[in-house]
């Protein structure tokens, strides 16, 4: 007996999965079989490691903590499989359920980069140059360099104190000021010949929900808004593109001028014609005139959502809506293919 081969006493049908599949994708086959060990393979089929039931089906969770942004559709995917310890925002409030109590910050200033500043500073730390410069960066663009209308002092001791931080001798951006910097920032990011119309409307977008539509407002920058006249049409074709593929009920694109501080709206076709009533004239090429409006978070957005609730609240209250109106496919009442 002892001189049986060993392949005889082993049991070669167990279960064997690649080390780079997902878990929820096997899930079924792992439940439906009778084995409690199996096989974890590379991709050329040799072995790796042995997993057990028990720990497939309860495995450690990737922890996560969510910056400038707080609503699941903005989120990564599959967001309610990882352990969300903590959420630091400045955007209004649409958070995630969780299995318990976390660390939940929300607060007005311009910029998430400032929020992050201050927690460093409480600390007691500084930062090393590349990080303070990044930070910085996104501080100065989130409020086209401390001019935007959501900037606040907050905002500006934080650039201070990252220019501290980032300009220091040695640092790449040493001799920099927060002007030079900032004007450096907006510029690689602005204009819309170096990128493709799809790039345009899907790079700096949110998605958002109100008044039972699906939507998402993007937003590009450029430094001299009539250059939008050569790009228009591509645009537009871009942006109805992103609302079909996206499921959308409708998509803006919010095209802001940094040196005029200054925008342009683009509206997808079909829009709800409550839209119509946005605060800002049409012009003859189909955009809208958005003076002054800089903001996407604390301009145009509001201007959006009120319009949204009071036209759904004006239907409620016209029709005798028992059922919630989030219930109703919002195309059905503003196109006129429903019943009332």
């Amino acid at each position: 007996m002892m001189s049986a081969p060993c392949k005889d006493a082993a049991d070669i049908k167990v279960p064997k999965f690649a080390a780079n599949a997902h878990i929820r994708d096997s899930l079924n086959k792992i439940l439906r079989d009778e084995h409690d060990d199996y096989w974890v393979v590379d991709e050329h089929g040799d072995y790796v490691g042995i997993a057990s039931q028990r720990e497939v089906l309860n495995p450690p969770r990737l922890k996560i903590i969510l910056v400038d942004h707080n609503e699941p559709r903005q989120a990564i995917a599959a967001l309610e499989e990882a352990e969300l310890l903590e959420i630091l925002d400045h955007h209004r409030l649409g958070n995630p359920y969780t299995h318990q109590p976390i660390r939940f910050t929300v607060d007005t200033v311009g910029s998430t980069s400032t929020l992050v500043t201050e927690l460093t500073a409480e600390a007691g730390f500084s930062m090393p140059p590349p990080l303070a410069g990044t930070l910085l960066a996104g501080l100065l663009a989130d409020t086209l360099i401390l001019t935007s209308p959501t900037t606040t002092p907050r905002d500006k001791a934080a650039a201070e104190r990252l220019s501290r931080w980032a300009f220091v001798g040695g640092s790449p951006l040493k001799g920099e000021t927060l002007e030079s910097y900032g004007k450096a920032v907006l510029s690689a990011g602005a204009g819309l010949s170096n990128r493709e119309p799809k790039d345009v409307v899907s790079t700096d977008i949110k998605p958002f929900e109100g008044g039972g539509f699906k939507f998402a407002v993007a937003q590009a920058e450029v430094t001299d808004i009539m250059q939008l006249t050569d790009h228009l049409e591509p645009l537009q074709g871009a942006l109805n593109d992103l609302r079909d593929k996206r499921g959308l009920d409708f998509a803006m694109l919010l095209v802001t001028d940094v040196v005029r501080s200054t925008s342009r709206l683009l509206i997808t076709s079909k829009a709800p014609s409550i839209l119509d009533d946005l605060p800002y004239p049409p012009l003859s090429d189909g955009t809208r005139d958005a003076k002054g409006v800089v903001s996407r978070k604390k301009q145009l957005l509001p201007a959006i959502l009120g319009l949204l609730e009071i036209d759904s609240c004006r239907v409620r209250k016209a029709y005798k809506i028992q059922t919630p109106l989030a219930k109703i496919p919002p195309r059905d009442i503003y196109y006129g293919t429903m019943d009332i």
